[in-house]
């Protein structure tokens, strides 16, 4: 019928049309009201009510968005509630970052070097809210009725069409929640989209519930309450992010604050062929008052079909606010199906602050799969199943798999039972604790266990079948996880889970840990000599491709401890989960190959940290709390080079200054740091201020430079900041007789502002790979210092020499 009816209306007509078409509302005649509240946000276009404009600023935390000149098209009202604005005319914002992190950010990607204060013009806006917006716009002038103007009719169709072809993200959810969520509040979300000259589209956001609450796309952003997004796609991406400006401080975020906290899931997933049918329970329980829109995150091509709330026995059902994919007319104008984008749940009475709730919910789609011949790739390995965040936040699960008999699944926790019921294989997995994500790999695969004392984890290796040298394939897989586990809990503590499966993967050079899953890339399972004799590969390309190979296992087992038993606050502490899997890296390479190894693994490290890459260099990218966000069109390698390499280097910096020498276990204090750590924050998401504030309570003479009992200047140095010094020695030994000798010499920073302090360890090399440290030169600022002292040694020493195990990251 849709076919049909689109012949016999204009375009114009057909976007209006489709925006109530593509909504698939599954709702009882309780919920009809506010299902046409919804659709009246939706289908929303100026009414003709307009305000002319002259000098007219909107004054919004770090932003002032001055409308010079021109008329606000007021958009049709929900019920009493004016909520959306068109302004065509000239106009000017401006955002003045809170903190010089962030104005150094925008720097970077406007590539202004001396920008101060963003400034942009615009000829035009759309503006969404649910603050004191309305009022201060109608107090500027009185709006006047008449008829639509048809040039701001044709820019919001345009703004909702870059919103249904997936370019832009669903906005009125975020508006419909607090109408519905918060009324007749006025401290709501300000949402400004806007195409300027210099710079277009951005989405200038003030929401007091945080950044990730705008949209699931948004979700990783965090709790910040202030953000400027561009939609450029050379150089989009999260401009600016801070704490509205009272509260901002250089590199702290905010975590996510979530509208309800799951507790358990039961998920059933039927997987035929490329297609997923699914029903999940969600248990939660909500954290504020008066809950009405619920967002759920979902992978784009799964449709929610139903939605119920389980209240003594019987199903009470809620509401589905899903964007449909394209069909016919609509399939034929904009394209192939259009992604569902955002979509949540509502229910039809407020939800009291507190209260457990059973939420169940139908759904299936396609594309979650993708590969044939027992080759298979999970696509949406965070979203296959409905949830109200990972990562963040632990539940427990409970997940039933039908498949083919062909084919094998392997799923998070561990496996409980396993049948075939018709002509299917049923499995059930089971987590034993809380986790923050479900996940599976499935495929044609071999296996291969061994149960490991010592760390007290079985490791399960699913290679795909028919691989070559089967058995040697999963007998260095095993053995990188046995030996990551046992060195893991050795330094940090008991492994998280009991059962750990490795699995391959088809992509050549991408891994990934799930709490007791890891996808291992085919990389690690074939050598690096195999890879080049098949294709065609930059011997310098080679040597990466054989580091990865030899180390990517050992940093996937090692999320286990780091990003699944412990998390982050917010992504500019994700570093915490990277550097300190890197870190571990380096201590299996110790354990398995030897210092001089490691030490070849932190010069590489070191090169990553300095180098250039494709524009500035990694250093000059920001600092570590910068997060994903490092990774740019002018430094597109930096967010790899800082999050893991120097986040590792900050950790291993660490373990230096609290080694002890000439002892049975030098590493004792830094065991017991980590081991307090992770005590501390298991199953939580700590800040890299939690982490400063842990090491503190493990305080040695080296790490105690500041004389304060503090490690705040460590912390300030690598992690907040970006300045790495230089270090040069020349330092002689001299042959008092009667085996004493006198070191002497200089050692010199440079490179540094005054008050950065250095530990610099002084090492005497006796040769045949036999070096031993003398001790720690503290240095502040940029400074030559002088050396002396004479000491008794069994033999001459060859040289003296700083550094020699990378225990600071220098030039």
């Amino acid at each position: 019928m849709a076919g049909g009816w689109g012949l016999r209306v204009s375009i114009r007509a057909m976007r209006t049309i489709l925006c109530v078409v593509l909504l698939a509302l599954s709702v009882t005649t309780a919920l009809a009201q506010d299902v046409t509240e919804y659709r009246r946000l939706r289908d929303a276009r100026p009414d003709g009510r307009t305000i002319p404009v002259k000098g007219l600023t909107i004054a919004r935390d770090g932003y002032r968005i001055e409308l010079r000149s021109g008329v606000v098209h007021l958009l049709a009202p929900s019920g009493a509630d004016t909520f959306g604005a068109v302004f065509i005319g000239e106009g000017v914002y401006q955002l003045n970052p809170a903190t010089a992190a962030e104005r150094r950010h925008l720097s970077l990607v406007t590539g202004n070097d001396r920008l101060e204060v963003l400034t942009d013009r615009f000829t035009r806006s759309i503006f969404l809210f649910t603050d004191r917006t309305a009022a201060d716009l109608l107090a500027h002038a009185p709006a006047t009725s008449g008829t639509p103007d048809p040039a701001a009719t044709r820019v919001f169709d345009d703004y909702i069409q870059k919103q249904l072809t997936g370019a832009h993200p669903n906005l009125h959810l975020r508006v419909l929640a607090d109408l519905l969520n918060r009324p007749a509040r006025t401290d709501g979300v300000f949402l400004a989209f806007v195409e300027g000259q210099a710079y277009s589209p951005v989405l200038l956001v003030v929401d007091p519930l945080g950044i990730s609450n705008v949209t699931s796309r948004f979700a990783f952003f965090g709790g910040e309450e202030v953000a400027l997004v561009s939609f450029n796609n050379l150089d989009g991406g999260l401009w600016y992010s801070s704490a509205v400006a009272g509260q901002a401080v250089d590199g702290r975020g905010k975590a996510i604050r979530s509208l309800a906290d799951a507790t358990h899931y039961d998920i059933d997933t039927v997987l035929d062929g490329g297609a997923l049918r699914g029903t999940t329970t969600i248990t939660f329980t909500t954290t504020v008052e008066g809950v009405r829109v619920l967002p759920i995150h979902l992978f784009e091509r799964l449709r929610i079909r139903t939605a119920a709330v389980e209240r003594d026995g019987t199903l009470v059902q809620a509401g589905v606010l899903q964007e449909e994919p394209a069909q016919g007319w609509a399939a034929r104008l904009f394209g192939d199906e259009v992604p569902a984008g955002d979509v949540a749940i509502l229910f039809r009475e407020p939800l009291a602050r507190g209260a457990t709730i059973r939420l169940r919910l139908e759904y299936e789609g396609r594309d979650v799969l993708q590969g044939s011949d027992g080759r298979f790739v999970v696509r949406a390995r965070e979203s296959w199943y409905p949830n109200l965040g990972t990562f963040s936040d632990l539940a427990t699960y409970a997940t039933t798999f039908r498949y083919s008999q062909r084919h094998q699944l392997v799923g998070v926790g561990e496996l409980v039972s396993e049948r075939v019921e018709g002509g299917r294989k049923v499995a059930l997995w089971r987590s034993q604790v809380p986790i923050r994500v479900a996940g599976f790999n499935y495929g044609e695969f071999q296996k291969q266990s061994r149960e490991d004392a010592e760390s007290g984890v079985q490791v399960n290796v699913y290679a795909i079948r028919g691989s070559e040298n089967f058995t040697a394939m999963a007998g260095n897989a095993l053995a990188d996880a046995v030996n990551t586990s046992r060195v893991a809990t050795l330094f940090f503590g008991a492994a998280p889970y009991r059962h750990l499966s490795i699995t391959q993967q088809p992509q050549m050079n991408f891994g990934q840990s799930w709490p007791s899953l890891v996808f291992l890339p085919s990389m690690s399972f074939v050598s690096a000599t195999d890879v080049a004799r098949n294709t065609s590969i930059d011997p310098r390309a080679l040597q990466g491709l054989k580091e990865f190979g030899n180390t990517v296992a050992w940093h996937e087992v090692a999320h286990q401890w780091w990003g699944h038993q412990i998390g982050w606050s917010s992504y500019r502490d994700q570093w915490l989960s990277e550097g300190l899997a890197e870190f571990t890296s380096a201590l299996m390479l110790e354990v398995t190959a030897g210092r001089k190894a490691a030490d070849g693994f932190w010069e590489l490290r070191r090169g990553e940290v300095l180098d250039r890459g494709r524009g500035v260099p990694h250093t000059e990218a920001g600092a570590i709390t910068q997060g994903f966000r490092l990774a740019t069109s002018r430094s597109p390698g930096a967010a790899r080079a800082i999050l893991y390499s120097k986040g590792a280097y900050v950790v291993h910096m660490l373990r230096m200054m609290m080694r002890e020498d000439r002892v049975p276990d030098p590493d004792r204090v830094f065991k017991a740091m980590m081991h307090d750590f992770v005590t501390s924050w298991s199953g939580k998401n700590p800040s890299t201020d939690d982490f400063q504030a842990v090491a503190e309570r493990h305080m040695t003479r080296g790490t105690n430079l500041a004389g304060d009992g503090k490690l705040t200047y460590f912390f300030n140095q690598w992690v907040h900041g970006t300045a790495v010094p230089t270090l040069s020695s020349d330092l002689q030994v001299t042959d008092l007789g009667g085996r004493k000798y006198r070191i002497s010499g200089t050692i010199t920073q440079a490179g540094v502002t005054e008050g950065f302090r250095t530990p610099v360890p002084i090492y005497l090399d006796f040769g045949d790979e036999k070096i031993e440290r003398l001790g720690l030169l503290p240095l502040s600022g940029p400074v030559t210092q002088k050396v002396s002292v004479e000491l008794e040694l069994p033999q001459r020493p060859r040289r003296v020499v700083i550094n020699a195990r990378h225990d600071v990251l220098s030039r």
